[in-house]
């Protein structure tokens, strides 16, 4: 069964840390949380990774629409590094550091005061 994207509501796309260009090597696309057609009370959330060697859609699901959100982040940050160890690439997105995937939900400063 072909599984559907849905609406895009974030993509990035990595580029190769050593190469001048920043040409565009791998890209993402997570699509907006649904409720699932699966169970009752249960959310999906699917994404996409376009890679020189894959292409693929895949889906999580999660207790509600965040949850879902936030374990599609999780997966791709892991396929990523994953990407990143096998292929020998050095990813980077274009508002971060050398090997920062800028997949993390950032610290502010009233948590660190709790």
């Amino acid at each position: 069964m072909k599984v559907e994207l849905g609406p895009v509501i974030v993509s990035r796309g990595y580029f190769n840390v050593g190469d001048p260009s920043r040409r565009t090597v791998v890209e993402i696309e997570i699509a907006a949380p649904v409720e699932s057609a699966h169970a009752q009370g249960e959310f999906q959330c699917s994404f996409r990774m376009k890679s020189p060697t894959t292409d693929e859609i895949e889906t999580v699901y999660g207790t509600d629409t965040l949850q879902a959100l936030q374990l599609a982040l999780g997966h791709l940050e892991a396929a990523l590094l994953r990407l990143s160890s096998s292929s020998g690439l050095s990813l980077r997105w274009a508002g971060g550091d050398p090997g920062d995937l800028g997949i993390r939900i950032p610290k502010f400063w009233a948590e660190e005061q709790a």
